[in-house]
């Protein structure tokens, strides 16, 4: 397709459009040839939203302005300050609440990550013996949605923010076995199910506030209930680790300030200041572990 055919359909100039098309092109973003001509290669094809491991929402996500404007003044953080809080007079999450167009573009990132972390989480433990499952702070159910297609018993419960429960279909409630509950992870959980996941949940928080969360759902959990904590695990020496965990720790500096990745030592502390036993980490087949915890 030419350029030109391209900022036609696109209603945009054509000069401005092929300078930014080969800036890309020198990053092997798209392909331009000598005729004006631009085409796909292996990295923009990421951009499409249909394409295997698909970078669209995640970049749509990063480079929204509820996220970009937090970095402009990153270095609030430095001195106990949240920059997102600076940037926008509001916290994050009432940031996503009042802007629903950026809000479901979370929920979309959140649910189309391109490790295809979702089936891994489903795929790696063993819910056979799981009658009933709460993803708490589970965004639109992807995940929940995963572990119960491959397991035809387990019913699940999506608790989150009642906007985010508000934006979710009927059609995502995978045939009534799931059930939306809108509610505060800070004050009450259901307590009629015997599994607790929390998946990328932790990392959005400070210390203090995990553990409340913790504690919720330590007071949730009936006996012989267990807790699922879903995170990237940090390893003591960067060299070791992925380059994008920390860039996604640097993302939680920026839009909650002391929120933090943190390693498989920190959150065994975190787990046993609010009533918890880490009994075993199982690794997934992507970036994120899952840490089965019971009560003690």
């Amino acid at each position: 397709m030419s350029v030109a055919a391209l900022a036609r359909e696109s209603g945009v100039l054509t000069e401005p459009l092929l300078r930014a098309l080969r800036a890309l092109a020198a990053f092997g973003i798209f392909r331009l040839d000598r005729d004006g001509n631009v085409a796909h290669t292996t990295r923009s094809l990421l951009l499409r939203p249909d394409a295997p491991h698909s970078l669209y929402y995640s970049a749509r996500f990063w480079t929204a302005t509820g996220s970009w404007r937090a970095w402009e003044v990153l270095e609030i953080a430095l001195r106990g300050g949240v920059p997102h809080e600076a940037a926008w007079g509001t916290d994050r999450f009432s940031y996503l609440r009042d802007n629903p167009t950026e809000g479901r573009l979370f929920d979309a990132f959140m649910a189309h990550f391109p490790d295809d972390r979702h089936d891994a989480i489903a795929g790696s433990y063993d819910f056979s013996d799981t009658d009933v499952i709460v993803d708490v702070g589970g965004g639109n159910g992807e995940t929940l949605r995963r572990i119960i297609a491959r397991h035809p018993g387990v019913k699940g419960i999506l608790f989150d923010r009642a906007d985010v429960v508000a934006s979710v279909s009927p059609d995502m409630l995978a045939k009534g076995r799931i059930t939306a509950q809108a509610g505060s992870f800070f004050e009450s959980l259901p307590s009629e199910a015997d599994r607790y996941a929390l998946v990328r949940v932790l990392h959005d928080w400070p210390d203090e506030d995990a553990q409340r969360i913790l504690q919720c759902c330590r007071a949730a959990m009936r006996d012989g209930g267990r807790l699922l904590v879903v995170e990237a695990l940090m390893p003591l020496d960067p060299s070791q680790g992925r380059q994008t965990e920390y860039l996604i720790d640097m993302q939680m500096m920026a839009m909650f300030g002391r929120a933090r990745e943190r390693t498989e030592a920190e959150y065994t502390f975190l787990l046993a200041e609010a009533g918890f036993e880490l009994m075993k980490v199982i690794p997934t087949a992507s970036s994120v572990s899952i840490l089965e915890a019971v009560p003690c």
